[in-house]
């Protein structure tokens, strides 16, 4: 016999927000209190010093700032740039590449703009019709010998 029940499914999602402090003033920046704690323009300045740096070779740095902070260590040595996609985006996944540093937010978007770039380009070459192709299949027309696997 067929029968039915109804049944009744809740899903509770817990959601972690963030939080950090400024390491040169000491700000809270709460995600849960954004847009007003600054936490949408907290910068995670995270690198590995490299071979001769002055940060000590192989050793990992970080520190993050609060946007204040960032623009009175950096605005007087930093420059704007055409805002037509992320600069250095081709260079983004080449392994000889200067270090690039990205705010956390940043990086997935220069993420997606090398992987586009690099996808782009593939599809262009992929599907050039310049491209020499072979037929998969053999030519209907063109009688086989019963001697050869078709």
């Amino acid at each position: 016999m067929f029968q039915t029940e109804t049944r009744t499914h809740t899903h509770s999602v817990t959601r972690e927000y963030g939080c950090a402090a400024c390491d040169r003033c000491g700000l809270r920046m709460d995600e849960a209190e954004a847009p007003r704690s600054g936490y949408h323009n907290l910068t995670l300045l995270r690198f590995r010093g490299g071979a001769g740096s002055r940060f000590g070779e192989g050793r990992l740095i970080e520190g993050d700032f609060c946007d204040a902070c960032l623009f009175e260590l950096l605005a007087h040595h930093v420059r704007v740039v055409d805002d037509q996609g992320t600069p250095d985006s081709a260079d983004f996944f080449r392994m000889d590449a200067p270090r690039r540093l990205y705010a956390e937010h940043q990086l997935a978007n220069a993420m997606a703009h090398g992987l586009i770039a690099t996808m782009r380009e593939w599809v262009k070459q992929a599907f050039d019709p310049a491209l020499p192709r072979q037929p998969l299949l053999p030519d209907e027309t063109t009688p086989h010998s019963t001697d050869e696997p078709l």
